[in-house]
């Protein structure tokens, strides 16, 4: 699964992010945990290779996971966001094109306030014209 999403868009998605009230860091990754681009991560390489595993698994709950009975009611979907809270705040992983991905670290108590345009953000990248996400072959 290769990352459609080029460097120059990644940054301008982790900025964007990182500029959202109560957003703490952001990185754009691959499915393979590859850094595209990051704003404010201390560890971009952890919060990438995490985001990606995360993602990864996400994607395949619908295909092969039952989860005791919930595969019937997942299949068929696909994965586009979700947030794990914990006491320092929350992580949110939304799904931007084929194997790209923007994680992000909110502040606690932010989360209600970043969540709509976090998905705006990642709503507008995912709708873009395939053509436009590809870097130019050398």
């Amino acid at each position: 699964m290769n990352a459609t999403l080029p460097k120059e868009l990644a940054a301008r998605v982790v900025a964007a992010a990182a500029a959202i009230d109560g957003v703490r860091s952001a990185v754009v990754c691959s499915a393979e945990g590859a850094v595209l681009g990051s704003a404010r991560a201390d560890e971009p390489s952890r919060e990438a290779a995490l985001a990606g595993f995360v993602a990864v698994r996400a994607e395949a709950l619908p295909v092969d996971g039952d989860l005791r009975g919930m595969g019937k009611q997942l299949a068929g979907s696909t994965f586009s966001h979700m947030s794990i809270a914990g006491r320092d705040g929350e992580s949110a992983l939304y799904h931007l094109a084929p194997g790209a991905y923007l994680s992000v670290r909110i502040a606690p108590g932010r989360s209600a306030m970043t969540s709509g345009p976090l998905a705006a953000l990642a709503r507008r990248v995912s709708t873009m014209p395939e053509t436009s996400m590809r870097s130019p072959q050398p």
